[in-house]
Formats: C-alpha cells, structure tokens, sequence
C-alpha cells in the first residue's frame, strides 16, 4: 500500500470569468486503498463547460465507491454523465491512479501529468492539441510552428463531449521508474498552471521536493499574471 506522506491542491478562476471551468477530485483512496486524483478542464468554446467538468469528476466519485476501480470504468461514468447533460458541452479529462506497483494515467485532452526527479519535472502525457499533432506528424518543422503554437495549442483535438464517442489514452508505467530517493512525487496541472511553470521550469531544491512548497510558489507565480483558470495537484507518496 502506498501511502501519501504529503499534498497540496489548489483551484481558482480567471478573474475575468464567472466561474472556474476547471473542476478535480483532490487525492482519495478506492476501496483497495490505490490513491486516485484527476483534474478536469471545461473546453472554453462550449457553452456551460463548468457543467462538463463538474459531471466528468462526479462520474468519477461514483467508480470510487465501487468494489473495484478501474481507470477505464471513471472515464465511462464521466462520458455517461456528460451525456446525460441536456446542452452540448465538453471537457478535458486527466485521472492519476497510483497502485502498489504501477501508476496508471488517463487522458483525454491537455492537462498534464508530471513525476519530479533530480529536481527535475518530466512531462509523462501528450497534449492533445493540433500544434502537438501537427509537431509529432514530423511534417512541419519546429520554427515553422512556434509563430502559431499559441494558436494551434489551443485547438483540442480530443476531449469528452455529449456530441463525440468516448476516447482515451491510458498510459501504465512501472512505480519505481517514477521513483526518487524512495518516494513517487507526481503533479497534475491544468493548463492554465502549466504555461507558467514552461515559461520557467525551475524551483530551489527545497522547492522541488515538496508539493506543498510547489504548489505556494507556482500559486505566486500565477497571480502576477492569471491567464486562464488554473488547477493544480500534487502529492508524494512512499
């Protein structure tokens, strides 16, 4: 059993905005005691996302109190509770379930998922977006892109919407691959949190090996210049 020695979270929305579209489920234990978190992103071109988001992590909630988690399974009680939603909505979808000896990652859309080595974040999801589709086609080189990638990243070309079929990744990486100094510290984060941690990926070593000072001062770098909602997860566990 993996327990979390240590977590931090936080959640808020542009200021400009009515409402947070960003919406997650903090870390939690299924019923064989697997830690589960996820974070959920409202796809900002349709109309009420807040409720996409709200409905994908409540699909979740409900696998939790089952016998048996599955990734697979959260992922179709998030899409079945997209579904039953009466307008045309979407959201993004990343869920983080950490078993004794494996991590196991769901994605759909451009939330990303990080593991922190050597002071160090490494990137373990894909964003799907057409700038990353259209860099990993090969076809175009990277300074033909970089003029558009502001543009291009924010076209999705994957998400969990009523109006789409249900499609997701699963990423299964061995625990001790992801492992520092004996402890897992991974990180889930929205777009709105990451873009600032890529304009200057780097902390102090006491920084990077703490969640909670991660989360404190990517907060402060955020609030000086809020550009979207912005979530963030992060726990180390042993």
């Amino acid at each position: 059993m993996n327990n979390i020695i240590e977590m931090s979270c936080f959640s808020s929305k542009q200021p400009e905005k009515n409402e947070n579209e960003d919406f997650y489920l903090p870390p939690s234990y299924d019923n064989n005691f697997n830690i589960v978190f996820a974070v959920a992103d409202g796809v900002g071109s349709s109309e009420h996302s807040i409720l996409a988001s709200h409905a994908a992590i409540r699909g979740i909630k409900q696998v939790l109190g089952e016998s048996s988690f599955s990734v697979e399974g959260a992922f179709h009680a998030a899409k079945k509770e997209i579904d039953n939603l009466n307008i045309s909505t979407a959201t993004t979808l990343t869920i983080i379930h950490i078993k004794d000896n494996e991590v196991l990652i769901g994605h759909s859309g451009d939330c990303r998922v990080y593991f922190s080595k050597n002071n160090k974040l490494n990137q373990l999801t894909t964003d799907q977006t057409r700038y990353q589709e259209l860099l990993d086609s090969g076809e175009h080189k990277l300074r033909n892109l970089r003029n558009h990638k502001e543009r291009l990243s924010s076209i999705l070309i994957n998400a969990l919407s009523n109006t789409t079929d249900l499609n997701f990744e699963i990423i299964s990486l061995p625990i001790d691959e992801l492992k520092f100094n004996g402890v897992l510290q991974i990180y889930a984060m929205s777009d709105g949190a990451y873009k600032h941690w890529d304009a200057r990926p780097k902390f102090s070593e006491k920084t990077m090996n703490s969640p909670s000072a991660f989360a404190s001062s990517l907060r402060k770098r955020i609030e000086k210049n809020i550009i979207d909602d912005y979530t963030f997860i992060g726990v180390k566990v042993s």
